[in-house]
């Protein structure tokens, strides 16, 4: 058909690969696509799915259709997976063709691959327009075989329909009598017009089956009962009555060939599940349908899930009707749809009749004159009688029977809602179990354990809250609150690692006011106490024993406690760590000084000539390195600028400059880095890590012409960090050393003053060699002047 977009899905290469083509659109063209698809993933949420549709049929207190999540999440992987770019344009660009032409878009989809049978596709939701394909468009699956019926049936009405009912007792319970009733019900207008002949098969074995279609013709079969996928054949099973009255399973072969004995063969099969609630069955007659439309059946109409006596009573009313008034199978499919969307509002059970065609042509029938009376035949007569006979009970039991549908109907949708609300509850979605729940008790009160399970999701819901809560405590370094809620959890074993955390956050609750302590200590100037508040921190995370460097400026202040009392020591002096040489370990630390002795005011500082904190011995080594480094680079370009007559810059020179400060100069400031420059903070390790980074870069992109861009940026970086640097240490007590790191690593851009001119920038990088030289020389000297003051300190002890 012109209004047709065909979509053609094949299995791919691979396990879980498919491909769709289009084979025909209104829009042209041939787009195409490869999409992945975990078939198995979606068939094993079909319970789930299956409760979510028929729990939607009951009529709930919610205007919110929460419970249609699992459903939109299907159709939406379903429609994202089938409709890849090329092909979602190509659909997109066919709407629009088909509404200019004032046509409606039909959506066809072509299943190859017999796996893919088994899918909602009815489900597809496109989530750009957040509307269902079938609901607005007509959606039908195409089986790939030939096409036996060309033109359409043409038939004088009524449309004869022939009913089967097969109620095995072995089986979930199905009330052939109330399933009959409903359907009559259904078609009750078309058939007191003419248009429609409904007649039942006496029973549901073989024998009364094929009885009944040898008395035909029939256009329709109508079959109501039990149907299954055996995975090993790759095929449907319909459950029939055994001669004991137990299920019979029909491969689907097999029924397709009793179904040939009516002459001439039926155009529709309709396969109607039944709506047992309590049941385990999976009614799943996709395989079924595939297999009847295969073999020769123009068209079958399959329900993929239960469905309830309203959804099927409405489907039935408005699929025969159309079919009765010379529509197409797919527009009827269409219109049965919409009459399940009727009532109750919300109800997703429009999802659950899936269509499946043989051939290019959907119109099965063509009407050649007006109804006329129906015929009485002998089957017709036989249901009549039963009928009849029905109506001649009592008023009182008929009203039973109307009442026990009417229960069984309702308990099949509150045990849906029962199976949705524990799915929802095991996948940790408290608060949508609740609200299924809730719908569940409005409905029944007394269902089962449904009053018990919700407790249980308001439980399991506020101890998920208190992990939460926890966690975040646990984040924000909150620890108290961190530990109370951690104890709630520590003996649930669905929260395995609740005691574990409590156990840490315990441990960090307690370092924490440990350290408090310690600062409490550090300012009343009490070092003796600071050290054996470190202590126990020691043994708890080494890392948290030095906080601020307290604990070293407490060994520092004791070991010059012999020193005459100077001026009060500032809280930031007191946070100026001493050389880790001067620290005093548990076995060397000096008696405790009498407290006759002891100043009243703070202790003293250390001369500022000699910075606290800093392991003089790497400091020593970096600065001589970068004297080293400096005097290299002044010599070099010195030579390069007077005395260079034989290229020496093309000749390994330029590679000797970048060595200079790619490698030499950067492992300079990382042994004044691993001393204690600029302070013992992550705030200073990062500032002069950065430096030392951007200095390191800088030489390794070199010095050409096209590279000078690139070594100009990180020359700035490392000038703005290295300053950085220098200012910490500044403010950390290390005046002396700071100012040095500051002009050393600040003067670095200065080189690049003359960019246009190549002597200009030589003797700017001549320059800052003997600036780094000078700054390196000074930093050897603070070293050396540290080591003399240790030496001091040791004669003194």
């Amino acid at each position: 058909m012109d209004g047709d977009i065909e979509l053609e899905l094949a299995a791919g290469s691979e396990p879980g690969e498919y491909s769709v083509r289009v084979v025909q659109a209104p829009a042209g063209g041939n787009a195409s696509g490869v999409f992945r698809l975990d078939v198995e993933g979606i068939l094993e949420r079909r319970t789930e799915l299956e409760s979510t549709v028929l729990a939607s049929a009951v009529a709930a207190r919610r205007t919110t259709p929460v419970a249609e999540l699992p459903v939109r999440g299907v159709g939406q992987q379903l429609f994202q997976a089938l409709f890849t770019r090329e092909v979602y344009g190509t659909y997109r660009a066919s709407l629009g063709a088909a509404q200019h032409s004032g046509q409606q878009l039909r959506v066809v989809l072509r299943l190859a691959a017999p796996e893919l049978a088994a899918l909602p596709w009815e489900m597809l939701f496109d989530p750009e327009t957040e509307t269902y394909l079938c609901q607005t468009e007509p959606l039908l699956r195409h089986i790939p075989a030939p096409d036996y019926h060309l033109k359409p049936l043409e038939i004088v009405p009524p449309l004869r329909i022939l009913g089967l009912v097969a109620a095995p007792r072995d089986l979930p319970s199905l009330d052939g009598e109330a399933e009959k009733r409903h359907l009559a019900a259904a078609l009750g207008g078309p058939i007191s017009e003419g248009r429609i002949e409904l007649v039942w098969a006496p029973g549901g074995t073989w024998e009364d089956i094929q009885s009944s279609l040898l008395a035909g013709p029939w256009h329709v079969v109508h079959f109501i009962g039990h149907g299954d996928y055996d995975s090993r054949s790759d095929e449907g099973r319909i459950a029939l009555v055994g001669a004991d009255g137990r299920a019979a399973m029909v491969r689907a072969i097999r029924f397709m060939a009793l179904l040939s004995v009516a002459a001439p063969r039926p155009r529709l099969v309709v396969l109607n599940s039944c709506s047992s609630g309590e049941s385990g069955q999976e009614d799943l007659f996709s395989g079924t349908a595939s297999t009847l439309v295969r073999s020769g059946i123009s068209a079958v109409a399959a329900m993929q899930f239960a469905i309830s006596d309203v959804a099927a009573i409405a489907f039935a009313q408005g699929f025969y009707a159309a079919i009765a008034s010379g529509r197409g199978v797919d527009e009827a499919a269409r219109i049965g749809r919409i009459s399940v969307m009727a009532s109750p509002d919300g109800t997703l059970e429009w999802v659950t009749p899936a269509l499946y065609v043989r051939g290019g042509s959907t119109q099965l029938f063509t009407l050649s004159a007006p109804p006329k009376p129906p015929v009485r035949k002998q089957a017709d007569q036989e249901t009549e009688g039963q009928q009849q006979r029905l109506d001649e009970l009592p008023d009182r039991l008929q009203d039973d029977a109307r009442e026990r549908a009417r229960l069984r109907s309702r308990q099949a949708q509150l045990h849906a809602l029962y199976v949705q609300a524990s799915a929802e509850l095991r996948a940790k979605h408290y608060g949508l179990a609740l609200e299924l729940l809730d719908d569940l008790l409005t409905l029944d009160p007394d269902y089962r354990d449904a009053a018990a399970l919700r407790l249980s999701a308001v439980q399991r819901q506020e101890r998920a809250e208190a992990y939460e809560r926890a966690v975040e405590a646990e984040e924000d370094e909150d620890w108290s609150t961190a530990i109370s809620e951690f104890s709630k959890l520590q003996d649930d074993p669905a929260f395995a690692d609740a005691a574990a955390r409590k156990e840490r956050a315990e441990k960090r609750q307690r370092i924490a006011d440990l350290q408090a302590e310690l600062d409490y200590h550090a300012g009343s100037g009490n070092w003796e106490a600071v050290l054996d508040v470190a202590a126990e921190l020691e043994a708890l995370d080494p890392a948290a024993a030095d906080p601020d460097g307290l604990t070293t400026a407490a060994r520092g202040h004791l070991g010059a406690a012999a020193e005459p009392p100077a001026t009060p020591v500032s809280r930031a002096d007191r946070q100026s760590p001493v050389p880790p040489s001067q620290a005093i370990s548990g076995t060397d630390r000096p008696s405790p000084v009498p407290s006759s002795d002891r100043p009243s005011a703070e202790p003293a500082e250390a001369p500022s000539e000699q910075p606290q904190g800093l392991d003089f011995r790497l400091l020593g080594s970096g600065g001589l390195l970068l004297a080293l480094a400096g005097g290299l680079l002044a010599f070099f370009y010195n030579y390069l600028l007077w005395y260079d007559e034989n290229d020496w810059w093309y000749n390994r020179g330029s590679g000797t400059i970048q060595f200079m400060y790619g490698v030499l100069a950067p492992a300079g400031y990382t042994l004044l880095l691993l001393s204690g420059l600029p302070v013992r903070t992550v705030l200073g390790r990062v500032a002069l890590g950065v430096a030392i980074g951007a200095e390191a870069l800088m030489g390794l992109v070199g010095f050409e012409v096209e590279a000078q861009p690139a070594a100009l940026v990180w020359s700035l970086v490392h000038a703005v960090f290295g300053v950085c640097a220098g200012i910490l240490a500044i403010r950390g007590g290390h005046a002396v050393a700071g100012w040095v790191l500051l002009v050393s690593a600040g003067s670095l851009p200065l080189v690049w003053a003359g960019l246009e001119e190549s002597a200009v920038i030589g003797v700017g990088f001549m320059v800052q060699g003997m600036v780094v030289a000078a700054c390196g020389a000074v930093f050897l000297v603070l070293a050396v002047q540290m080591r003399k003051g240790r030496s001091g300190h040791d004669k003194a002890g």
